[in-house]
């Protein structure tokens, strides 16, 4: 339980006129939610020991009454100071104890915080680092230079090739000395800045990695615009939870969070309870359509309740209406509808045989016992985030359902539902397992070893070396593949009545196999030669290293996509079968897609204030040019 300190002693000169009739945390991100409302929100989650304002005295009665005491707050004594001192005035207050340092004007989501305060460090800074800015951010922004995982400067103008400084500072109880030293070397208009320099120095200063979250400094009314925008996307990436499995990550979460967020924006005063009902509707529905060989309906209807499943649960968060009975009635609603559908698509097999009714009894024992063993371990205190990527849990299993309808083979589904759940009860078991002998263990770190090594030419030889070598390779082990191919094809290796397996089918996993094994490595080349291509453009462009990165990469991706598009489905039509290639062609179009719409919303974040700036010329010229 932390002290929280938020500075809101400046004058917000860029905010003007609209900061002369009200202070700048004041101003609203939607009608009655302040900036100040949404960042004490996210404090009120952590239970913050005591929470410290400091303010200009001629803002004192405002932030009185807004308040209504939630928070303690100190007056600055004098006129122009820089933020530093505002810090200095609040920790004088604290005794030298640990605080948490906030701006009053930003911003975030409370994942940040809950990041910045699981880390276990002695640095007497621990600082927010965003390797991904838009260009305007990383121009405006406190920018950091790093080495081997500490900050050993940070300035606004220097390169922005590792990232920026988000504006939430974790202090400790040496931070108390640099601030001091900060403030008696520069006066009173000593900045944060100054301070981490100092104790940066000392190799004091460390940060956590905030990349890809949300968060933004309102220092202009286009900062505020853009702030009431951010702040409907954080409510709405609250909403996806960290437990939540593939399918509902990825697929489900981006439909129905936009959906609850529109509702309740729009003011639609639908009950959750309400939404849990129509899910369970669906989800029936869908059964009833299967048994009858109504696939495409059927599968449809199934995976649309899947999506309106999140709908009620997210309203309920907005509203502020979680409530245990609707868990449960959600929990027991959702269960039934899976039973139905297992019945359903049991039903629309053609042969119904003893092996078919057992499969049917397993899949529909899976989908109980999956939900069971996830409630026991979070009760036993187990975090379910690493287990709900096992892809069997139930917005997988309704997708399953639903690709398995749209290419009207029930049985696969049926197949996949019997199996996948088994590796999902086992990981189960193995996690409960550390548990009762107290050996649960610790994520691998994941960075580069210390200290980081610089590409030399050698090192760039061997990436080339390793890149076309395993291109040849590559093409070698394809076309040995090609040529037996027609010496062992058309093979019958199995056949049983729901079953059969020939030598096309492993002919088509030796392609596979071959294509993933040599793919792999060389795309871990051509990251490598990625990363020497982003570390010599990164000061041209002007945006951070690892933007440029994931640029590239996507690019890369892009390509692939394109490579697999063309060679993988006919070999899989050629081997397997046209509901083969049909289904890598979905996959392939879909993750096509996915890489496509995460490069455009790179560029649009990266770039759009810079785009923006260009429309807004180029109109303005216009407007000059008509008069």
């Amino acid at each position: 339980m932390l002290p929280i300190v938020i500075i809101a002693g400046g004058v917000a000169s860029r905010l003007e006129p609209y900061s002369g009739e009200t202070h700048k945390c004041l101003m609203e991100l939607e009608p009655n939610v302040t900036i100040l409302n949404f960042i004490l929100n996210r404090i009120e989650k952590i239970n913050p020991h005591r929470i410290l304002i400091v303010i200009r005295p001629q803002f004192k009665n405002v932030f009185d009454e807004r308040l209504e005491g939630k928070a303690e707050l100190i007056e600055t004594d004098i006129e122009e100071f820089g933020n530093l001192y505002s810090v200095s005035l609040a920790m004088k207050r604290l005794d030298a104890s640990p605080f948490l340092l906030l701006m009053s004007d930003h911003i975030f989501e409370q994942s940040i915080l809950d990041k910045l305060l699981s880390t276990s460090s002695q640095a007497a800074f621990t600082v927010c680092l965003d390797r991904k800015p838009s260009q305007a951010e990383a121009k405006e922004g406190l920018k950091l230079a790093l080495r081997e995982g500490a900050v050993v400067y940070a300035d606004k103008n220097l390169s922005p090739r590792y990232g920026i400084d988000a504006g939430i500072i974790l202090c400790r109880e040496n931070s108390e000395a640099y601030i001091e030293r900060a403030v008696e070397n520069f006066g009173f208009k000593a900045t944060i800045a100054d301070a981490l320099n100092l104790a940066a120095a000392d190799g004091k200063v460390d940060y956590v990695d905030v990349t890809g979250k949300l968060w933004i400094d309102v220092d202009t009314p286009e900062d505020l615009l853009k702030a009431r925008k951010i702040y409907w996307q954080i409510l709405r990436k609250e909403l996806t939870k960290p437990e939540d499995g593939l399918v509902s990550r990825y697929l489900n979460r981006p439909i129905s969070t936009r959906i609850s967020v529109m509702m309740y924006r729009k003011g639609f005063k639908i009950e959750p309870i309400t939404v849990t009902l129509v899910s369970f509707i669906l989800g029936l529905s869908a059964s009833i359509l299967l048994a009858m060989r109504v696939f495409i309906l059927g599968g449809l209807l199934a995976q649309l309740a899947s999506v309106v499943d999140g709908v009620d649960g997210e309203l309920a968060r907005l509203y502020h209406k979680v409530t245990p009975w609707g868990g449960y009635l959600d929990s027991l609603l959702d269960r039934i509808a899976d039973i139905a559908m297992v019945a359903g698509l049991t039903l629309s097999l053609p042969i119904i045989d003893g092996f078919t009714i057992l499969l049917a009894i397993l899949v529909a024992a899976n989908t109980i016992l999956v939900s069971y063993v996830t409630h026991n371990l979070s009760s036993l205190g187990v975090s379910t985030e690493k287990l709900r990527k096992v892809p069997a849990t139930r917005d997988v299993r309704l997708f399953v359902v639903f690709i398995a309808s749209l290419f009207s083979l029930p049985i696969i589904g049926l197949y996949y539902l019997a199996v996948a759940p088994i590796f999902y009860l086992s990981y189960s078991l193995a996690l409960a397992y550390k548990i009762r002998r107290g050996e649960i263990k610790l994520e691998r770190v994941r960075r580069e070893p210390k200290p980081e090594l610089l590409i030399e030419r050698k090192e760039i030889s061997n990436i080339i070396k390793s890149l076309i070598s395993n291109s040849i390779k590559l093409g070698l082990a394809l076309l040995i593949v090609s040529m037996i191919a027609p010496v062992i094809s058309g093979i019958t290796l199995i056949n049983l009545s729901s079953l059969a397996l020939s030598t096309d089918h492993l002919l088509s996993i030796l392609n596979l196999i071959v294509i993933i094994y040599f793919g792999y490595r060389i795309m871990l080349a051509l990251k490598a030669v990625i990363d020497i291509i982003a570390k010599r453009l990164v000061g041209v462009v002007g945006i951070t290293e690892t933007t440029l990165k994931h640029i590239l990469v996507d690019c890369l991706y892009i390509v692939l996509a394109a490579l697999l598009w063309v060679y993988l489905p006919p070999q899989l039509n050629t081997y397997m079968g046209e509901w083969a290639s049909r289904l890598a062609s979905l996959i392939i179009f879909v993750f096509f897609l996915l890489i496509l719409y995460d490069l455009a919303k790179l560029f649009y974040r990266t770039f759009g204030d810079f785009y923006k700036e260009i429309v807004e010329r180029i109109a303005k010229k216009l407007h000059e040019g008509s008069q």
